[in-house]
């Protein structure tokens, strides 16, 4: 090797470096506003009944009586896998999956329904309101 080709392969080993360094930095610079687009659009929401409060941080969550589910009501009056809650566009629907009993949004029986705040979802014997996160001290 002569002393061009030795600099050639530095100059290309520092592009690659460099084009490695703009990748990294935009995914970082994505990942910063991506989050903060979640949070303003649907992060912010929750389902609760009294004394509990269950957050949507992710974009779908199953419910159901099973250990596995994300947001798990251990009652008899819930299926193992109730209803899948998914959102999108920062809209938040939910599904019923095959439950025995079926849900209930605002009193009306549903197999599907996109969310609004203050509906309240009836799923077994649980009543979950879906609303805005608060603080603690409210």
């Amino acid at each position: 090797m002569n002393s061009t080709d030795l600099i050639l392969c530095a100059i290309a080993a520092a592009a690659l470096d460099i084009c490695a360094m703009v990748l990294i930095i935009s995914a970082y610079t994505e990942r910063r506003s991506s989050k903060r687009y979640w949070k303003r659009t649907t992060g912010l929401m929750e389902l609760t009944e009294p004394g509990v409060q269950f957050p949507l941080d992710c974009d779908e969550l199953l419910i159901g009586r099973h250990a596995s589910a994300d947001i798990r009501l251990a009652d008899i009056s819930v299926s193992r896998y109730h209803a899948m809650l998914t959102v999108d566009s920062g809209r938040w629907t939910i599904t019923d999956i095959g439950s025995k009993s079926g849900i209930f949004i605002n009193g009306n029986l549903v197999k599907k329904a996109v969310l609004r705040e203050n509906d309240m979802i009836s799923i077994g014997s649980h009543r979950l309101v879906f609303r805005r996160r608060r603080e603690k001290s409210e």
